[in-house]
């Protein structure tokens, strides 16, 4: 049985007679009943699909049990059933008062923070100075545990959030220590994820990795912490389904106006924008929550092969799924799932507490439109910690990040970058277009936008193929 978070990951593999469970690839493939291969039709798929978590993993004769599922292994079959689903809990069972709401999902933040750290003695946890990960940070009982904060700062203004962290450090107290990335820390030969069963990382990934690694090893650390699936479990959303859902559940009154207001004061559109849009969300509700591909440097014949794959999951297709704005949260859960599985058995525990089962709930049963409240993002979040964050990360709406140092590896790197994805695995198995890579990367444009975060996956993606390949 695997728990809904998607934190461990739990690989299935069969010979005659036999059946194996485990966490990690290498630990199924050292017992010889299984010998790791390269499905490449998975593997495309999985990289169409923009990684939609599926049973079937790119490694052939590998399954995955998906989180909220369990296994029942009988003497000629192996059947799989859903035990959890995010729809048992979207309806609110106690008051619909947000505030309410924001007290039930501050103490029970409280609590699974508590409980994760009274597990590990010295905490590490990655912060940014954004709402996230300042909420996981401020809610460890640090009279109990050692915590660590790191955060990473690129030569970029965009990535330095130091200025943001130091409110952190001074208003909870925790020490918190400024790291730059190192570009001696990249290696486009080694993936960031070639412990797992799917390519998920991106290059850059590494030279965060290693900085943590550093940091644990001097100071013994027993577990990395991180805010990871806040903007997934906390609804982080710029789009107009909030009013299409209080539309559905409580038709024309005070109530929509509001959340109309919200919308457009959230997202800068004009009211007949937001009515357009939302229109737009209960017209098309009947056809499901649409999963998007990204055929972005794809080969052509490959996009136009699998343009008829459905991005299909339970969690997709319930019938119970009439609220535009609930699909889309939900849909964001199944989008971090993969980047939470983060075990090696080799490091500290990787622990994301906010997306622990008992907080995935509450987040659920919470109203759409109570994300969005008064304007803000994450709104519900934000009411709940308003007084143990300070005011000036509470009232954060930019977002800091890598992309700087990213755009600098590809830079640097741009030549072997083109000779391993043109001269690689990929190219020979008629994965990835060639020729739009090579144009791409010939531009010599400090920013490449969306393309730079896809580019480097590919990258990462070849040296996975290569980690796993005889």
């Amino acid at each position: 049985m695997r728990d809904p978070s998607g934190g461990l990951p739990a690989y299935i593999a069969g010979a005659a007679g036999s059946c194996l469970i485990g966490s990690d690839p290498e630990i199924i493939a050292a017992t010889g009943y299984w010998a790791p291969a390269i499905s490449w039709d998975d593997l495309a798929i999985h990289l169409y699909m923009r990684g939609l978590p599926r049973p079937v993993t790119p490694l052939a004769g590998l399954s995955e049990l998906l989180p909220g599922t369990a296994c029942n292994i009988c003497d000629a079959a192996m059947l799989v059933e859903e035990l959890w689903s995010p729809w048992d809990h979207i309806q609110p069972k106690t008051s619909s008062d947000s505030a309410h709401q924001a007290e039930v999902l501050l103490r029970t933040i409280q609590n699974v923070v508590a409980a994760w750290s009274s597990r590990y003695p010295s905490i590490l946890i990655g912060v940014s100075g954004g709402l996230d990960s300042s909420i996981v940070a401020a809610t460890i009982p640090a009279r109990r545990t050692a915590v660590t904060g790191v955060t990473l700062v690129t030569d970029d203004p965009d990535g330095d959030e130091r200025s943001f962290t130091r409110l952190l450090g001074e208003g909870t107290g925790i020490e918190i220590l400024d790291v730059a990335y190192e570009p001696a820390d990249i290696d486009l030969g080694t993936s960031c994820v070639a412990h797992l069963a799917r390519p998920i990382g991106r290059s850059h990934a590494l030279a965060y990795d290693r900085a943590m690694h550093r940091i644990a090893r001097e100071r013994g650390i027993d577990a990395f912490f991180s805010g990871n699936g806040g903007d997934n479990i906390f609804y982080y959303t710029q789009s107009a389904n909030p009013i299409a859902d209080r539309l559905l559940t409580h038709g024309i009154g005070i109530g929509l106006l509001q959340t109309w207001r919200d919308v457009c004061r959230l997202t800068g559109c004009t009211p007949v924008e937001a009515a357009l849009a939302s229109w737009g969300s209960i017209r098309t509700r009947g056809r499901g929550y649409q999963w998007r591909p990204d055929p972005r440097f794809l080969h052509c014949d490959l996009s136009a092969n699998l343009a008829r794959l459905r991005g299909a999951h339970p969690w997709l297709e319930d019938s119970r799924a009439h609220l535009p704005g609930k699909a889309a949260h939900i849909a964001a859960l199944l989008r971090i799932q993969s980047g939470l599985e983060g075990y090696d058995r080799r490091l500290p525990a990787m622990i994301n507490p906010l997306m622990s089962q008992p907080v995935l709930e509450t987040c659920l049963a919470a109203p759409s439109w109570m994300w969005v409240e008064g304007g803000r993002d994450r709104a519900l979040a934000r009411s709940a910690f308003w007084r143990i964050l300070p005011r000036g990360i509470l009232e954060r709406r930019s977002k800091g990040g890598p992309d700087g140092f990213a755009n600098q590896i590809i830079s640097v790197h741009r030549a072997e970058i083109i000779d391993r994805l043109t001269s690689g695995h990929l190219a020979r198995q008629k994965i990835i277009d060639c020729d739009a890579i090579v144009s791409t990367l010939c531009n010599d444009a400090p920013n490449l936008g969306t393309d730079q975060a896809r580019l480097l996956s590919l990258v990462d993606t070849e040296a996975w193929v290569a980690h796993w390949s005889p």
